[in-house]
């Protein structure tokens, strides 16, 4: 590795990059960055927003595997370049003239020259009963991550907002048998209502009181008026927060959708409102959501965050 120091002064830095969360965005920025010389610190608290799921899909050579198993291949592979790991949530992130100082659960600190932010959203699910015990196991989100492993089952798809109608159409790619759950929600107008019937999907406005399922997955979804419509998979894409309390702290803008308001093009990826600091992976882009995606997302993150390294070396004259 290249000696670690601030583009300030010579004071040195204990990693050139603090990379917070260990999921695919944050081990693919940390492979970019191991690749590209620089000492990387990833920090990750063990609790992944895929951790209910059994597999990953649509992974170019890694579909199916366990997101445990991918994990800990992805920290070898940042390992073998140099990366190192704490097992422990950042709680503090602190800019000063010299670059950022951090610190961990257990009060460690570390200093660093840049910080990736990788930590993600967190679902809000339904507080129906149910709900949450059967989520990644017959109750989904992402119809590309899960929607081939339920094809031609008997499939529900919940819609609480207008703007999830397009949701439903796609959903109703996967299966014939497909019901429409409003929960008791006016979201559905004549005409949408009448297209749903021409392509012989039901459409159910009773509300939901609970779903019921077993380790094996979902087996029906409860209504209000008693009555108990056997599902096999139900599928919802759930309002996102920010998994990590840094954003907030920090002063980092959110959008609507709950994400990190940071440049998606341009002259790269990545860059907040907070000079050095960077966000990558399903924190701030929608099209992260998957694991392949996230993936993508954190190495091109990854590049952008040695860019701007070698281009403040540059500048400064180090070598």
């Amino acid at each position: 590795m290249r000696p670690t120091e601030t583009d300030i002064d010579d004071t040195p830095a204990d990693y050139d990059v603090l990379v917070i969360g260990g999921g695919p965005a944050g081990l693919s920025a940390a492979l970019q960055l191991g690749r590209s010389l620089r000492s990387v610190l990833v920090c990750d608290d063990g609790d992944p927003r895929n951790g209910p799921a059994t597999e990953v899909h649509g992974y170019l050579t890694r579909d199916g595997i366990a997101p445990r198993e991918l994990g800990r291949l992805g920290r070898e592979e940042v390992a073998n370049y140099g990366g190192e790991f704490r097992d422990r949530r950042v709680t503090t992130v602190t800019k000063d003239q010299h670059g950022f100082t951090s610190t961990l659960d257990g009060d460690e600190t570390v200093t660093t020259r840049k910080v990736v932010l990788a930590t993600g959203v967190t679902d809000e699910l339904p507080e129906t009963d149910g709900f949450e015990e059967l989520w990644g196991n017959g109750v989904y989100h992402c119809p590309y991550c899960h929607g081939y492993e339920v094809r031609d089952g008997a499939l529900g798809v919940l819609i609480t907002d207008q703007h999830l109608i397009e949701y439903a159409k796609l959903i109703s790619n996967l299966s014939e048998d497909l019901v429409v759950f409003t929960d008791g929600h006016d979201v559905l107008d004549a005409d949408t209502r009448s297209a749903f019937a021409d392509r012989g999907v039901e459409i159910e406005d009773e509300p939901i009181v609970a779903l019921t399922g077993t380790g094996d997955g979902l087996e029906s979804v409860s209504l209000a008026d008693g009555r108990e419509i056997p599902r096999d998979a139900l599928f919802y894409p759930p309002a996102m927060t920010q998994r990590a309390d840094l954003v907030e702290e920090l002063g980092l803008e959110v959008t609507e959708a709950g994400l990190v308001e940071a440049e998606r093009s341009g002259h790269g990826v990545g860059f907040t409102s907070i000079e050095g600091l960077f966000v990558a992976g399903d924190a701030s882009a929608l099209s992260a959501l998957s694991v392949p995606a996230a993936a993508a997302d954190g190495n091109v993150v990854g590049a952008t965050v040695n860019m701007e390294l070698s281009r403040e070396a540059f500048e400064h004259g180090e070598a």
